[in-house]
């Protein structure tokens, strides 16, 4: 994939655009961040370097606006690559069988026929180096391609060859009234924003960047850690993350570590500046890791932390407020252990949550609750064992602390995903699962698949649009973009067992819309 959108980058031959790609069974996707009008510039080039590359296996290609920030504007263009002959089928009007001999590209006139004051020197140039490049490179990739399996359902999202459409999918989106917009002699219709939103947060789950306790098990590169992922935790007003080990040099662990199954994580603590070059703002230090090298490490961990720039949440009776877009946002940690707030202690959990609504326009609350392994993907109204530790009722906790005023709830403890739910116009994450757990964690089935939680709020907290974009863990627990869309099958798969009547739309590329508001 990275050939392949490295070919397009040239083919387009402008710095100002970023393409991503991506794949799923026979459809292509190219993703385009910053593309300036007019949009057939870019398409005709992805369109004949797409074309060139003649893979078999790839039979549809979508060009699709990547712009993570303008979600309600977004706009797609289908290809088909490898065109049939036109089925005969009763029209209204039959078409003229000349026009139908020329294959059409949607909404630009093909390279063939521009006149030489409508081709610009790029596309010149275009034609003379990135095409033969395309072609040669294209009988490599068609092997290797040819061997990648996708066992997911074929994306939904098609369209006839010849077609333009406008996706208004993740916020069909708040609104309205629509405007047509005139492109190259075709009408297409472009939603009218009523409330766009003014808040984004990215959420992901548990981070242990890795460990020198007892074992030394800490990468060569600390680059290595979000460097394929890093992108995409960046651009967000706030990105919040579950940091799941400690920061500090106390030598001796609270914990019995040889016992079965108990773990004691120690970070060296000028890892808080890898963290923070991430693009973390906010990470939670609430969690069954937090009091591993006792008070002090505890201590450390927030101040090291904090140091970086980031602010930590978990300290028992106190609310984090920082500032975003000219908005106050609060953070309140919980989780099941005394130490922390509980999420047992319901009526602790009202004060500190209508405490926050004093002092922030919009409160999030995360959680670090819930039974965990494998089998921990469901999500139930009840109270939750882990052997035999009672790790909280997280359903009752999180529609709690929004009828009493917060409107995000991010959830982490499973270390797997679990289901998003729309309660009152809020939006709960019942479990980002694991994120990063270098040489830590397992990463077997559900444990290795995860996701970034992307959440657009407006200025009175509602849940307006988001995305999950999916992320696969490798075999040393280090995320990496997934071109299998796990992520999103898992959490849309969780969502629609356990919460069947919540007014959430998830698509096959993980975005995400109030449904009731679908047009």
């Amino acid at each position: 994939m990275q050939t392949i959108a490295q070919l397009i980058r040239q083919a387009i031959d402008d710095r100002r655009v970023r393409v991503e790609v991506s794949r799923r069974d026979r459809t292509l996707y190219v993703f385009l961040t910053q593309a300036q009008p007019p949009l057939e510039r870019y398409l005709q080039c992805i369109h004949a370097a797409a074309s060139a590359l003649g893979l078999e296996t790839i039979t549809q290609l979508k060009v699709i606006d990547g712009t993570e920030k303008r979600l309600l504007n977004r706009w797609q263009y289908d290809f088909d690559l490898q065109p049939k002959p036109p089925a005969v089928t009763p029209r209204a009007a039959m078409p003229d069988p000349a026009d139908q001999a020329q294959p059409v590209i949607p909404a630009i006139a093909p390279i063939a026929k521009l006149g030489p004051d409508t081709v610009r020197p790029r596309d010149r140039r275009w034609r003379w180096v990135v095409l033969p490049t395309a072609i040669v490179l294209g009988f490599g990739l068609a092997a290797g391609v040819t061997q990648w399996h996708y066992d997911r359902q074929q994306a939904s999202h098609t369209a006839e060859s010849g077609t333009v459409s406008i996706v208004d999918r993740p916020a069909a989106a708040l609104a309205t009234p629509l405007q047509p917009l005139r492109l190259a002699e075709r009408t297409i219709a472009v939603p009218t924003l009523a409330a766009p939103p003014t808040l984004t947060i990215k959420a992901v789950g548990d981070i242990i960047p890795g460990t020198d306790y007892q074992r030394y098990r800490l990468p060569d590169d600390w680059q290595y850690l979000f460097g394929s992922i890093q992108y995409h935790l960046g651009d967000a007003d706030i990105t919040f993350g579950n940091f799941e080990s400690t920061l500090t040099e106390v030598p001796r662990s609270a914990k019995d570590t040889g016992r079965a199954n108990t773990f004691a994580f120690r970070t060296p603590p000028w890892y808080a500046s890898v963290l923070g070059a991430a693009g973390f703002d906010v990470l939670s230090v609430a969690n069954n890791h937090s009091m591993d090298f006792f008070e002090q490490g505890f201590a450390d961990t927030i101040a090291h932390i904090e140091a970086a720039g980031m602010r930590a949440v978990g300290r028992k009776g106190e609310v984090v407020v920082v500032e975003a877009q000219g908005q106050r946002v609060a953070f309140i940690g919980f989780s099941n252990y005394p130490e922390h707030n509980r999420v047992q202690d319901l009526e602790g959990a009202i004060a500190l949550v209508e405490a926050a609504q004093q002092q922030a326009d919009i409160v999030v609350v995360s959680f670090h609750a819930g039974k965990e392994g494998t089998d921990a993907t469901v999500t139930r109204d009840q109270d939750e064992l882990f052997y035999s530790e009672n790790r909280g009722n997280v359903v009752r906790f999180s529609r709690t602390v929004i009828d009493h005023g917060a409107d995000l709830v991010l959830g982490h403890g499973p270390h797997v995903p679990r289901a998003l739910e729309l309660y009152n116009g809020k939006l709960i994450a019942y479990s980002l699962g694991n994120f990063l757990g270098y040489r830590s964690l397992s990463t077997v089935g559900p444990l290795g698949t995860s996701l970034i939680l992307q959440a657009n709020l407006n200025a009175e907290g509602n849940f307006v649009s988001g995305r999950i974009i999916p992320v696969a863990l490798d075999r040393n627990g280090v995320p990496y973009l997934d071109d299998h869309f796990g992520g999103v099958m898992l959490v849309r798969q969780f969502t629609q067992r356990d919460f069947p009547d919540t007014p959430l739309a998830i698509d096959d590329l993980g975005y995400i819309w109030p449904q009731a508001l679908d047009r």
